[in-house]
């Protein structure tokens, strides 16, 4: 572990507290590529430099200056590539946090801001820009304060909310010109990507989200593929793989239970599953990967 690494840890910028304020190179140690995690808060990532690349819930995204992610915990993230001029700086918050400052997630603005169902990415102009970086850095400072300071708590409560809603103002604004209408064929994507989300450890047939969705098992391939360039064969097999890799990755679980809770008929066929996609067994996996113990965001 380097130096970086080391401070983040001690200073508790990862996994510590329930409310952060990160720059890019304290995160940049911890960024994996190429590996699967979830999520654990809330986060707000303002790209200021550069280009990066990543995915989640299976929508990737190219982030470039300018523009601001709004990260929901529990998503299925995977980082793919950034530039090296790469800057960023973002917030970070669990839900406790939001109900021990009295924001509760029930309000109506609040659950726009972060609802799973809306357009997590915008952009934002240089003014609305420049004042949102400010803020976060501002907020930053505060919260490195020392926490014998005078009002500590109150001073960083006010700043979080006044930031929480600054974002929440521009966003409410970018949204009036973004009309959210699919297409059939997205549509219909759409619902099948929500129905495996929550059926992929008991389903992992086609044929059964077809059935689900009234369409013929090859109509439903098709379009899928002509929206994400997958079948839905392989959409389905690439969940099941990047959550085989997640339940590895967390070192909660042994091989065996992952295997159980993916609902394989064994671990040894899980294992010829798993080495066919990823070219490694899940025991390899699981020794060499931490990336769901010190996500990102």
């Amino acid at each position: 572990m380097n130096k970086v690494e080391q401070k983040c840890l001690e200073e508790g910028l990862i996994n510590g507290g329930n409310m952060n304020v990160l720059t890019s190179a304290e995160i940049k140690p911890f960024m994996t590529f190429n590996e699967p995690f979830r999520s654990n808060s809330f986060a707000v990532i303002v790209v200021q430099k550069g280009h990066f690349v990543f995915q989640n819930n299976f929508v990737k995204n190219c982030m470039k200056a300018k523009d601001v992610y709004l990260v929901t915990p529990g998503s299925l993230c995977e980082l793919y590539e950034m530039s090296d001029d790469f800057e960023f700086i973002s917030m970070g918050f669990k839900k406790e946090y939001l109900k021990e400052q009295g924001v509760f997630l029930n309000g109506a603005e609040i659950v726009h801001l972060f609802s799973t169902d809306l357009v997590h990415k915008f952009s934002l102009n240089d003014e609305e820009f420049e004042d949102l970086v400010f803020s976060l850095k501002s907020l930053k400072k505060k919260i490195n304060l020392p926490d014998t300071t005078p009002h500590f708590k109150d001073v960083i409560r006010h700043s979080f909310i006044s930031v929480l809603y600054e974002i929440l103002i521009v966003y409410s604004k970018y949204r009036v010109f973004i009309p959210v209408k699919l297409n059939r064929q997205e549509e219909l994507t759409t619902n099948f990507l929500n129905l495996l989300s929550e059926n992929f450890k008991n389903e992992k047939r086609v044929q059964y989200y077809a059935k689900q969705l009234f369409v013929t098992s090859r109509h439903l391939s098709q379009v899928v593929k002509a929206v994400t360039g997958k079948t839905a064969g392989e959409i389905i097999d690439e969940m099941v793989i990047n959550e085989a890799k997640v339940l590895l990755s967390s070192h909660v679980m042994n091989v065996s239970q992952v295997a159980d809770e993916l609902r394989f008929s064994d671990q040894s066929f899980f294992g010829k599953f798993f080495k066919k996609y990823t070219g490694i067994s899940p025991s390899v996996y699981k020794s060499s990967s931490t990336v769901a113990v010190n996500p990102p965001f």
